[in-house]
């Protein structure tokens, strides 16, 4: 991946407890890094444990009549993962830290979902 492509997020997610990958929809990493504590770059593992996951969301909000998928937003005590589709092919994850209020991962999802919209456009 380049570096640009790497760093991309990097204007919104600033100094936060926060990462962002743009994935396709069956997990590979197209943008952005995710960091482990070690400082290595496990973006591949994390969008391969994600593979899919943007097509059953569709299908699920589908099956349920409530029409398209707009984000999806996981809170547990250690972390928050919100994803959100950038076109039918392509999604961000975000993961934030426990303490980042609900409000700014949803406000930094918004945004880098008009990032990756923008690169791509770039991109194509």
């Amino acid at each position: 991946m380049r570096d640009d492509a790497r760093t991309l997020f990097a204007s919104v997610l600033g100094d936060t407890e926060q990462t962002a990958l743009l994935l396709d929809s069956g997990g590979m990493p197209l943008a952005g890094s995710y960091v482990d504590s070690s400082g290595r770059d496990i973006a591949a593992e994390i969008g391969a444990a994600l593979s899919g996951v943007s097509t059953e969301v569709a299908r699920s909000m589908r099956h349920l009549s409530l029409g398209a998928w707009t984000a999806l937003v996981v809170e547990t005590d250690a972390a928050t993962v919100a994803l959100a589709p950038v076109t039918e092919r392509a999604f961000v994850m975000l993961a934030a830290g426990g303490t980042v209020p609900i409000g700014m991962v949803r406000r930094v999802l918004a945004r880098s979902v008009a990032i990756a919209a923008a690169w791509l456009g770039r991109a194509q």
